[in-house]
């Protein structure tokens, strides 16, 4: 399991990355349970579990974790 945090909303928010594909969120008040799918054409999306529409919130979240990944990544190939 990773944990990370993220900026969000001009706040620091922790990340923990439970799957491959599926991160909870700790958002003041709750925490959010995302899952990236990607389409036929191979694009990314972000959806809340349980829910079939990514969000702006959603898609926002999800674009600094793959920021995040693709940094990590990044820092390990050395």
């Amino acid at each position: 399991m990773n944990t990370f945090t993220i900026d969000h909303d001009t706040k620091q928010v922790t990340v923990e990355q439970t799957g491959q594909r599926h991160f909870n969120v700790k958002l003041p008040g709750k925490t959010m349970v995302l899952v990236l799918k990607q389409d036929n054409e191979g694009a990314n999306h972000w959806f809340e579990d349980g829910s079939d529409n990514e969000t702006e919130e959603t898609k926002e979240i999800g674009l600094a974790i793959d920021n995040y990944l693709a940094k990590d990544d990044s820092l390990s190939d050395d």
